[in-house]
């Protein structure tokens, strides 16, 4: 399974626990969804091969944001995100009456906006396409 569809299937796994109001879980597979999402078009830019198996989603939002400007600053929610993949996974040292479906809306926009980003964005050219079939070849 490639990356992208990885990101639209955890995303869709988000919403089942969101709307079963799981937020805290739900929240934790919005940001992993924000990272398969941003993951997806890694392929595009140059970058340290560590990238794509870590957890760094502000490196990788930085990777591509290098080449494909993003329309506003994204950065907040993808720290935001960062933040809370860590958190909303081991709840033991935070408050976890912040997992609220109110809380959870910021992560749905915050994954909406990801999303938007990689499929309007980060867009393979022709050369792009010859070098990575070339690659394969």
């Amino acid at each position: 399974m490639d990356y992208y569809s990885n990101a639209v299937e955890t995303e869709q796994a988000a919403r089942v626990l969101y709307d079963a109001e799981m937020y805290r879980q739900a929240i934790y597979l919005f940001c992993l969804a924000i990272e398969l999402y941003l993951k997806s078009r890694l392929y595009l830019v140059k970058h340290n091969e560590d990238l794509a198996l870590s957890h760094d989603i502000i490196g990788l939002y930085h990777a591509l944001n290098s080449r494909f400007a993003s329309p506003g600053n994204l950065e907040k929610l993808i720290a935001k995100s960062r933040k809370y993949f860590n958190e909303a996974r081991y709840p033991y040292t935070g408050d976890t009456g912040i997992y609220t479906r109110g809380f959870a809306d910021g992560f749905i926009n915050a994954v909406t906006e990801v999303k938007q980003y990689v499929d309007t964005q980060c867009v393979a050219t022709e050369d792009d396409l010859q070098t990575m079939f070339r690659k394969n070849i």
